[in-house]
């Protein structure tokens, strides 16, 4: 089967954009509370929500909105699962970096 062809406002170069800006922005986080994103980048406002409950950050939302502010369903749908790839890889580096620390105090 082939991937499934999405009409998006924001072309690949954008949307990559946005979640380098987005993964920069959970690096200088603190991840014990995660403040919420919202900016403008190429045209369009992104606006992301994020929960952080017993050390694991998840994605309350994320929207793409036009410069109306009208809510760009696809490009958001898109957002939203490039980050929760992203949140997935981000806390299972904060889980192994603890497991080495404890492995390291333990020697």
């Amino acid at each position: 089967m082939g991937a499934l062809k999405i009409d998006c406002y924001c072309n690949e170069n954008q949307m990559e954009k946005i979640v380098r800006m987005l993964s920069a922005h959970l690096r200088d986080a603190d991840r014990r509370d995660v403040a919420d994103f919202d900016d403008v980048m190429e045209d369009v406002r992104v606006c992301v929500e994020f929960d952080t409950y017993m050390d694991v950050v998840t994605l309350r939302s994320a929207e793409v909105l036009d410069s109306d502010w009208d809510l760009l369903s696809e490009d958001s749908a898109v957002l939203a699962s490039r980050l929760r790839s992203l949140l997935e890889e981000y806390n299972r580096n904060h889980k192994e970096s603890i497991y080495q620390a404890h492995h390291v105090l333990n020697f």
